[in-house]
């Protein structure tokens, strides 16, 4: 046995040790609800047995006499003797002989049964009696006698019923005894074979184990240098080989990544940027040349101005982080442009208090999301409506809401946005980049929420950290 358990893998130990205690002690429990179970099973019969009889002492006599009463006395509500209530009689006697495993309560029923046949024979006797005086006599000498007799049996037998489970209840009572005493003791003793074997088990290991783990302590302290443990289990050296190979890579995997994500994140942003709808910017030269023809020299001086900011900013020389004022006044550029154009259907008002200014954000966060209120939800509806981009403080974070009484979305498609939120897909003009983006400075527990209803409009909260610092 000690060569075997020397053979085994660490797997195969382990399994070893559990399935020597575990299967004696689920044998053990497995013997002791077999039997409870089935003292359980034969008191649930005696109850039911009691149950029915109890029933039938209640309504036998009663029904029987009074039915045969008014058959003898040929009364119009009894034309015919009650041979369904001693059919359902003898199907419960039958019942309950089938069930009874008291010696004394088996005679007794037995006597019942004698009993309900010798009355089934006087009924029938007393149908071919034609005088009136002879029917009365033979139903006070013949039926009431064998009802009340078919009564005290049945009551008879109730109490023998009683004083066996009277007994099994003594007998149960004890046994459950002896089965936790011997399930107390067994479980002692497999616990205690489990503690030792596990303790032995452990010890063997656990200083293997600690070596390993002030070698990846190293790793997790940035030092990839790390010595080579000799260990004569195979799973330990291999793990501690793999380990010193992992140090060994992980300096440059952490490289590399680092310049992937970075390479990442200035595509997501160049992607981002590069989705400013380039038929905006047509439609507004094209709305400045009408308004330089139509004389309106002063609202096309303005409109090249918000159109100049507009771009500044997007622009940013090549900043990603920029003040929230800068972001408010890109997004207000873009609004002012876009409200020449649609005067008739937009309005918009922006709520920014002054000391969340110099608040820094991820540009090009409220401006896509203004232009999706714009486009999907404003245009969308009839009549004017209003986009409301409010900013607030909620103690170490900024909300800022975008908010229009626009047209709103159907479940299914705010369905659909919430998911591709949540998988990182593409989800409307810039959505999951705004999302994404605001996620990677402020943490995971942050980014965007949509807040819609269909004809009432739509509100997107996006939750970022008052902490994220400028680039370097």
């Amino acid at each position: 046995m000690r060569q075997l358990l020397e053979q085994m893998n660490l797997n195969q130990k382990l399994r070893y040790i559990i399935l020597s205690v575990v299967i004696p002690l689920v044998v053990c429990i497995g013997i002791s609800l077999g039997l409870l179970g089935a003292y359980s099973r034969e008191y649930q019969e005696i109850t039911r047995n009691i149950q029915i009889a109890c029933e039938f002492d209640l309504e036998f006599k009663s029904n029987i006499d009074l039915e045969m009463y008014y058959f003898s006395v040929r009364s119009r509500n009894q034309t015919g003797l009650p041979m369904e209530e001693m059919d359902e009689a003898m199907r419960v006697i039958n019942a309950l002989t089938d069930n009874t495993r008291d010696k004394e309560g088996n005679e007794s029923i037995q006597s019942v049964a004698a009993y309900c046949h010798t009355l089934e024979e006087k009924m029938k006797q007393m149908e071919e009696t034609d005088s009136y005086d002879e029917r009365q006599d033979q139903l006070e000498k013949n039926i009431y006698l064998l009802t009340r007799l078919v009564q005290e049996e049945m009551r008879r037998y109730i109490y023998y019923e009683g004083k066996y489970m009277s007994g099994l209840q003594e007998q149960m009572a004890k046994n459950v005894w002896i089965v936790i005493v011997v399930v107390a003791i067994s479980v002692v003793i497999l616990v205690g074979l489990l503690l030792y074997s596990a303790f032995r088990f452990s010890n063997r290991i656990s200083r293997a184990v600690g070596n390993l783990c002030e070698n990846v302590s190293l790793v997790g302290g940035g030092n990839f240098d790390i010595p080579l443990i000799e260990e004569q289990d195979y799973e330990l050296q291999q793990l501690s080989q793999g380990i010193t190979r992992m140090a060994n890579q992980i300096g440059n995997l952490l490289e590399d990544v680092k310049r992937e994500e970075q390479r990442q994140h200035m595509i997501q942003l160049q992607l981002l940027q590069e989705q400013v709808n380039p038929h905006f910017l047509y439609n507004t030269l094209d709305t400045i040349m009408w308004l330089v023809e139509a004389g309106k020299t002063q609202d096309a001086i303005f409109m090249l101005n918000r159109l100049s900011v507009f771009f500044r900013v997007a622009l940013s020389t090549g900043k990603d982080i920029i003040r929230l004022k800068e972001e408010v006044a890109h997004t207000r550029s873009y609004m002012e442009i876009q409200q020449i154009r649609y005067r008739d259907i937009m309005d918009y008002e922006i709520i920014l208090p002054e000391e969340l200014e110099e608040i820094r954000l991820p540009k090009l966060t409220i401006q896509p999301l203004v232009e999706n209120a714009l486009y999907h939800g404003v245009k969308e509806k009839r009549g004017k409506s209003t986009i409301r981009i409010i900013c607030t403080e909620e103690g170490e974070d900024v909300q800022i809401m975008v908010e229009d009484n626009g047209i709103g979305m159907k479940p299914e498609r705010k369905e659909e946005l919430e998911q591709a939120l949540r998988e990182g897909k593409r989800a409307g003009f810039g959505l999951a980049a705004v999302h994404e983006r605001i996620k990677l400075y402020s943490g995971p527990g942050y980014g965007v929420k949509i807040l819609s209803g269909y004809g009432k409009g739509t509100r997107i909260e996006v939750r970022l950290s008052k902490d994220i610092q400028p680039e370097s």
